[in-house]
């Protein structure tokens, strides 16, 4: 993969995200044995898990949409030989969820870390204020 078709790519995943259909990007631009890791540490391993968990949070925990927007993003060459380029993504949120009986609204920033190899994301960190419910 280019940088110029890396750029295209980030494009449309932007585009999904900001849109509401980050499914659309997991199947298309996530290889099988992606990995993410959560703002609280947790790691989800497999595509097919990584769509078990989207499902969870689209389907029982999310209760409205109000936008997602990206701030920036950055592309880098990656120093280490297992990834091709590295994405550094700062996305602005906007929703409320539903954990447990009660509802949180989060109005946050969230930092992605994308590691791309061979024109896929094979590992994905993401950073953003966790919310404790007690």
């Amino acid at each position: 993969m280019t940088l110029q078709e890396l750029q295209i790519a980030l494009a449309e995943i932007n585009h999904l995200v900001a849109s509401f259909q980050t499914s659309a990007a997991l199947e298309k631009y996530y290889a099988e044995n992606i990995v993410m890791i959560e703002g609280d540490g947790t790691i989800t391993a497999g595509k097919e898990n990584c769509r078990q968990g989207r499902k969870v949070f689209f389907d029982e925990m999310l209760v409205e949409f109000r936008e997602s927007k990206l701030i920036g993003q950055d592309i880098a060459v990656s120093a280490d030989k297992n990834y091709d380029f590295v994405v550094i993504s700062n996305w602005y949120n906007d929703f409320t969820v539903k954990v447990d009986d009660r509802l949180i609204d989060t109005k946050s920033n969230q930092i992605s870390i994308g590691y791309w190899k061979d024109g896929l994301v094979v590992r994905e960190s993401y950073n953003y204020p966790v919310v404790s419910v007690v």
